[in-house]
């Protein structure tokens, strides 16, 4: 049994990391803490089953920081907010501090400033969430707690969309019961702004979830309901269960089935038009990496000479292509791994939004064929600073760096930056 078992400690707080975690001074050394802000001191309960790094469970604020706020009755036990406790001025001034630090350890100039996009809706503003589902004769509706399996049961959630929110009692009372094993709920806005769920669940179900399915739809609670059991590629369907945004030119903007999209429609915005105005599209040859299901392409493939998007996901490349057919726009649409994908030698502009495991090798490439412009959309500080490492030595300059608050009470952080070749 580990000798950190009930171990309490006592330390000040110097640092917030990027996880969200705050990094504690003790007698025991450096401790990772969940809840705490800089300057605080607290009283901590080390994880008996963390080694090294140390990590440990808030007991107590013994000297709270200014920049304490309130939160909701969740938070110190649902993995989803870490930094709501932390007013909106600091949580800014954190997650700007992140991307500032991964542009300094990637080797960007001294004098670029980095500018901040921030997020007016801070509550209510998420148009999409994952959750967790367990059945049984106590059925749980919830999320995962932090670096953890377990479940963490929750009645309501302050930054979902009111729709969102409003799903989650319909979820427990008429289909959670039902629910043989566990599984995934996957909730976003589908036509009309109403709900649309898209359940992964690890056993074969009952009629009785099925029918729940049915009626749920048929009763307005969800505009579309896609149901996969036991590790169907094939999911059981109830209405359109396909998710539906306001895109940048104002028209619906249909995504796949359970599939990727921005999660602040405002902010959203805002990023859209800043890659416009990044990449300049107007004649140039352009290539969209990670694609999806147009998010940027349809702002980008009216003014471009000529457009390629690339993406893999089957079902958000037949989404790009119907969003672009809809507006009668012209791009060509390839389903490829964008890693992978053979570069032309004659593009002006690449523009690519790869996953939080960054594009290795792929800023590479694009160098090779001396692309005049390399827009890079990033949600994670971390492997951009890895990918910009690999490219600013090869003859590029980091003009543009800008962070966007997509994620408020989270210690998530949205940024694009601008390479240009010297």
């Amino acid at each position: 049994m580990s000798s950190n078992k009930g171990v309490r400690v006592e330390g000040r707080v110097r640092d917030i990391v990027q996880s969200g975690e705050a990094v504690l001074e003790s007698e025991h050394g450096v401790v990772f803490v969940r809840g705490a802000l800089r300057g605080e001191r607290v009283l901590v309960s080390l994880d008996p089953k963390a080694k090294r790094p140390l990590r440990a469970r808030l007991l107590s604020v013994l000297e709270p920081a200014p920049e304490r706020t309130p939160v909701c009755p969740h938070v110190q036990r649902c993995g989803g907010c870490p930094l709501m406790h932390a007013s909106l001025a600091e949580q800014r001034a954190l997650k700007l501090g992140f991307l500032q630090s991964a542009l300094k350890k990637a080797g960007a100039p001294t004098e670029l400033e980095v500018t901040h996009t921030v997020a007016e809706e801070v509550l209510g503003y998420r148009r999409r969430a994952r959750l967790a589902v367990k059945g049984g004769r106590a059925p749980l509706l919830g999320y995962r707690r932090e670096r953890s399996h377990d479940l963490v049961d929750v009645d309501s959630c302050s930054v979902l969309h009111p729709a969102l929110a409003g799903a989650l009692e319909p979820l427990r009372t008429l289909l959670a019961p039902h629910v043989a094993g566990q599984g995934e709920l996957s909730l976003a806005l589908g036509k009309g702004g109403r709900p649309v769920l898209v359940a992964r669940l690890s056993e074969a179900q009952p009629p009785a979830l099925y029918g729940a399915c049915d009626r749920m739809h048929a009763d307005g609670h969800f505009a579309g309901i896609a149901l996969y059991a036991a590790g169907a590629s094939m999911p059981a369907s109830f209405g359109d269960a396909s998710e539906w945004s306001e895109g940048a030119d104002g028209e619906p903007l249909e995504g796949s089935l359970g599939g990727f999209s921005q999660a602040h429609a405002a902010v959203n915005r805002a990023l859209v038009e800043r890659v416009r105005t990044l990449c300049q599209p107007t004649e140039r040859r352009l290539m969209e990496l990670f694609a999806g299901h147009g998010n940027f392409t349809i702002a980008l493939a009216r003014e471009a000479l000529q457009y390629t998007a690339v993406e893999q996901d089957r079902q958000a490349t037949l989404a790009l292509r119907r969003n672009l057919e809809r507006r009668a726009l012209k791009a060509k649409v390839v389903e490829a791994d964008a890693l992978a994908y053979a570069i032309p030698s004659q593009l002006d502009v690449a523009l690519l939004d790869p996953p939080r495991a960054g594009a290795p090798g792929l800023l590479g490439r694009l160098a090779q064929k001396k692309v005049a412009r390399i827009v890079y959309v990033s949600c994670d500080p971390q492997t951009l600073a890895r990918d910009l490492t690999e490219v600013l030595p090869l003859g590029y300059r980091l003009t543009w760096a800008e962070a966007f608050e997509m994620f408020p009470q989270t210690a998530d952080l949205e940024s694009v930056v601008r390479l240009e070749r010297a």
